[in-house]
């Protein structure tokens, strides 16, 4: 029996094998969630020419530099510029201008006055105390300059992110598109999601369910699931098609019964394998196969195994095709204690929690506990070496999709 390689050689090969997505030119709004393949800049200063932050008069600021109680400066107000106007006039000696918040002010102007800070009169207001020069002014490019960065290359773009780009006039951006996604829960006793089971003995593939939630999490796009019962023919025409997507995931048939011909049916279908077992459990009987620009990921049918193994090693794959840096490892503290046992590395369902600063893990495991529903209350894993023992306070790698 061929020795289980470890998860991090199998990553190591995997992204060895993996080239970032294709790339496209969209709008910010359209790039939101995908990486920029390039630094994204602002391309106008915000706001484009000095204006007024509140509602108010524009004025010299030497104009009323004598002004006082007992010496008010009186100014004929001359027009009015909201935040739409364009180009407005200078300003003259001795007068003000009305200015609504955002507009832009007039040259010669260097300061606003907010209408309550003043005593307004039929055409003019009367100042009493001086205004010092910018006052209630934001200039050129006080918010955002042009050139600053907005989104450096391998980053996502963000909502807030792309907004900015959008008031800032960028136009397009170069990201990487989704990668793709095809999904086959193999069973004679499952049916997909949604079909009617009255009067069958077979139930969900919940595995459909787990694995395109953890996909779009991740930021693929699953253009397809399907259930393939077991007939090994069936399954070598669905993985012999020559319009895979990057990445194909199946679940089930990699055990070793004379049902589970997954891997058997891989190769058949022209895939090279990459790995045939990985030392983790759970997920020990995955395996990973490649041909052409498609990954193929034979995932074990119980759900807690296929969701260990996508965090364990699909995740990491799904970074470099969305054109991501690899992750640093994420560290969580430990609530109580657990011991894993000897033989492999272990991926412990937790349910993780933010406590002030820190990350927090609570061990979903146990015999009190049964897998599936430690499944439906996890946030994602924590990592355990073979034999290792874990006490309150400790610290460990977290593998999820929540950051």
């Amino acid at each position: 029996m061929q020795t289980p390689i470890s998860r991090k050689d199998a990553i190591r090969k995997l992204l060895g094998l993996t080239r970032p997505a294709g790339k496209a030119a969209v709008s910010p709004m359209d790039g939101i969630g995908l990486a920029s393949v390039l630094d994204v800049a602002a391309l106008c200063d915000v706001p484009e020419q000095a204006c007024s932050v509140r509602d108010g008069y524009a004025v010299r600021s030497r104009d009323v530099a004598e002004a006082g109680d007992m010496t008010p400066v009186r100014l004929e107000v001359n027009g009015c510029i909201r935040a739409e106007s364009r180009a407005p006039a200078p300003i003259e000696a001795g007068k003000a201008v009305r200015v609504l918040t955002g507009g832009p002010v007039p040259p010669g102007a260097d300061a606003v006055l907010a209408e309550e800070d003043v005593e307004e009169l039929a055409g003019a207001i009367l100042v009493r105390e001086p205004v010092r020069e910018g006052w209630y002014v934001r200039p050129a490019g006080g918010e955002i300059s042009a050139g600053t960065m907005i989104a450096p290359a391998g980053t996502l773009v963000t909502p807030q992110g792309a907004a900015v780009m959008t008031r800032t006039r960028v136009e397009s951006i170069q990201v990487r598109l989704r990668p793709r996604v095809r999904l086959t829960a193999l069973g004679s006793e499952l049916a997909k999601p949604g079909e009617s089971l009255s009067g069958t003995a077979r139930f969900p593939a919940d595995n459909l369910v787990l694995l395109r939630g953890l996909f779009e999490a991740a930021g693929a796009q699953v253009e397809r699931t399907s259930v393939v019962p077991d007939d090994r023919d069936r399954l070598v025409d669905a993985l012999s098609r020559d319009d895979l997507p990057e990445i194909v995931a199946t679940t089930g048939g990699t055990g070793n019964s004379e049902r589970d011909f997954a891997f058997e049916a891989a190769k058949e279908s022209g895939f090279t394998p990459v790995f045939k077992r990985i030392d983790i459990r759970p997920g020990r009987n995955m395996f990973a196969a490649v041909r052409g620009n498609t990954l193929l990921f034979g995932l074990p049918g119980p759900p807690a195994a296929g969701h260990a193994c996508f965090h364990a090693v699909i995740l990491p794959v799904i970074h470099r095709l969305l054109g991501l840096p690899e992750p640093e490892p994420r560290m969580a503290r430990f609530t109580q204690s657990i011991n894993a046992r000897a033989g492999s590395e272990w991926l412990v369902q937790c349910e993780l929690a933010v406590r002030g600063s820190t990350l927090t893990a609570t061990p979903l495991a146990g015999k009190t506990l049964p897998p599936m529903h430690g499944l439906a209350l996890a946030h994602g894993l924590a990592v355990l070496q073979s034999g290792q023992t874990v006490s309150p306070g400790d610290e460990t790698e977290i593998l999820t999709t929540l950051f």
